[in-house]
């Protein structure tokens, strides 16, 4: 009998100086915790200090080996995500959507750990498509040093990219002035877009460039948000990378050429688009805006029939409502009038 219990309390005692608790050790012989305590001390066991110190180091070496296997899992993908603008909240919720058994807190400190750089958090929720291809626009004319189209800009410029543009900029220090100044330089970069296809800015040079117009302009948000323009991350993640970036606006990738928004389509494929997107509405009673224009394009190209974005319609054509009349005339040979026309587009 005493040799029995000799040999438990040892094995307490060793369990003790590995660094488990004396609660741990309690509850699974049947002992209240201050009895295992007299029982280690009376054998000449650890103090507790060093005992503490075990449990540290032990977890320390558990968290250690979690992280290492999450990188040896992930670190690839992670990079991944990383070099495409993805903050590592956002990476992480990626992964667990697919992973579940992702632990959150060991995904983190193994994404912290690494040297992986991520994007920080953006809201970029605050910006519309419209707002994001403005400031694009915005930041290839500065590029191109052009002067401000304002005229241009008032028969040609979309009306969403006036309308989504004043909202994310009332936060910032701005004139009236400014924001005439960046709406004739959008104008300007368009049409010289129009004229020069080849034209293209590299996602570098943008991000130069924002960070000297936003020192310039006074473009910081008083709220602390991320100002407009935005940054060229957030271009990425929304469009899927910066090539397709520049093919939506319709104007050369960074490596290579293109000529006026027919690499990847005919001429005929976007006055076929344009012919179904208004049967489109017309069965639906959708009205022919260039926002439902670009989510109709969306889900045609999610159901395989890929479509020319709206913006490379707009470069073709000139502008939406020009594209709208255009295509309306050759189907009536006439066809509706500019004002009917631009009612439709609105309505």
């Amino acid at each position: 009998m005493k040799d029995l219990r000799a040999k438990r309390d040892q094995r307490m005692l060793e369990r003790y100086a590995d660094g488990e608790t004396l609660e741990a050790i309690a509850a699974d012989n049947g002992m209240t915790r201050e009895r295992v305590r007299q029982i280690v001390r009376a054998l000449g066991g650890p103090a507790a200090e060093q005992s503490r110190e075990k449990r540290r180091a032990a977890k320390e070496s558990a968290e250690s080996a979690a992280r290492q296997e999450f990188l040896g899992r992930f670190e690839v993908a992670a990079t991944s995500l990383a070099h495409r603008g993805f903050s590592r909240p956002e990476t992480i919720a990626r992964l667990k959507a697919l992973f579940p058994e992702i632990v959150d807190q060991v995904a983190d400190d193994a994404l912290a750990s690494s040297k992986i750089i991520f994007d920080r958090a953006t809201a970029d929720n605050r910006f519309s498509d419209a707002a994001l291809m403005a400031g694009l626009w915005y930041l290839l004319a500065s590029e191109l040093s052009l002067a401000p189209d304002y005229m241009w800009a008032a028969m040609h410029l979309d009306e969403d990219v006036v309308s989504d543009l004043r909202p994310v900029l009332e936060d910032a220090t701005v004139s009236d002035r400014d924001v005439a100044t960046i709406l004739g330089l959008i104008g300007a970069a368009q049409r010289y877009a129009a004229e020069h296809p080849a034209i293209t800015i590299t996602g570098a040079r943008y991000g130069e460039l924002r960070l000297e117009l936003i020192e310039a302009l006074g473009l910081v948000s008083e709220k602390g948000a991320t100002p407009w323009p935005p940054t060229h991350q957030t271009i990425i993640k929304r469009f899927g990378g910066w090539n397709q970036a520049m093919l939506a606006m319709g104007i050369a990738t960074a490596n290579r050429g293109r000529s006026k928004g027919l690499v990847q389509f005919k001429e005929s494929d976007y006055e076929n688009a344009l012919v179904d997107f208004c049967e489109y509405a017309e069965v639906s009673s959708t009205s022919l805006s260039f926002a439902n224009y670009e989510l109709w394009a969306r889900t045609e190209t999610d159901q395989g029939n890929r479509r020319p974005s709206g913006a490379s319609i707009r470069n073709v054509y000139g502008n939406w409502l020009d594209a709208l009349r255009t295509v309306r005339q050759r189907a009536s040979g006439g066809g509706s009038t500019a004002t009917e026309i631009a009612a439709s587009a609105v309505s």
